[in-house]
């Protein structure tokens, strides 16, 4: 889904949803998540819902990992790069974001989008690392039934947005907020950014930007609205206003 200001911006905010709660009667495909805050973003947004999800299954979470042979996260890359490119704004000027799943696909999309960077919040670095259910959910689906350890010896970048960036020579701009309370992100997802980025797999260059916060009672939750409509809008202006 596609908002867009009256005027022309000169920046994009392109928007992924993490977990979704499944509702039979809408449709996944549907749901975009945040999409009620965007007269408070400086910049047009393009919410992109997961086609992992789908009406014949209950899936919450997908991670862009799709369906058997046909990977999602590549379609959703140049659904954002034809928006973008017809609205006249370049690479510099996008900003990915999304919270949980929806980070790890903003990670995905801006390793592949040179130029661009990323907003995430407690994002999952490496999905096979996150929730059992959640991950046996997705072997289940997308790659027929195999182990997280096979998925991950099959397809590295496919799981670990750190890998993707060495897959693509590219480390994008980030900004990495992270709840140091929140006990899978700090103990397993920062580890494995950090380990990846120093193995020397992935290229150096851009930097990543790991804001930690500690909030207890918040968890694994986003951020709220006022704290992540301030992020968004603060990097926005960033873009709009460097050189290209």
């Amino acid at each position: 889904m596609l908002w867009s200001h009256p005027e022309s911006t000169g920046a994009l905010l392109i928007a992924f949803n993490g977990a979704v709660r499944r509702k039979k009667a809408k449709n996944p495909a549907e749901i975009f998540q945040r999409s009620t805050w965007v007269h408070d973003i400086d910049s047009d947004v393009l919410f992109l819902a997961d086609p992992t999800l789908r009406s014949d299954n209950q899936i919450s979470i997908g991670w862009g990992q799709g369906q058997p042979g046909a990977y999602a996260i590549p379609a959703m890359a140049q659904t954002a790069f034809s928006v973008a490119e017809h609205l006249g704004v370049a690479s510099s000027k996008r900003v990915y974001y999304g919270s949980s799943a929806g980070g790890f696909q903003a990670l995905q999309v801006a390793a592949r989008d040179f130029g661009s960077c990323a907003l995430v919040n407690n994002a999952q670095i490496d999905w096979t690392l996150y929730a059992r259910q959640n991950v046996q959910a997705i072997c289940q689906t997308s790659y027929h039934g195999r182990s997280a350890a096979e998925v991950t010896k099959a397809y590295p970048d496919r799981t670990s947005a750190a890998r993707a960036f060495g897959e693509f020579e590219n480390v994008p701009r980030t900004k990495y907020l992270l709840n140091t309370a929140s006990q899978n992100d700090a103990a397993k997802q920062l580890p494995a950014l950090v380990t990846e980025l120093g193995a020397g797999t992935a290229p150096t260059g851009q930097r990543v930007d790991v804001s930690m916060y500690a909030d207890p009672a918040g968890g694994h939750n986003p951020l709220p609205k006022s704290r992540t409509i301030t992020e968004i809008n603060q990097m926005l202006s960033e873009v709009s206003s460097a050189h290209e």
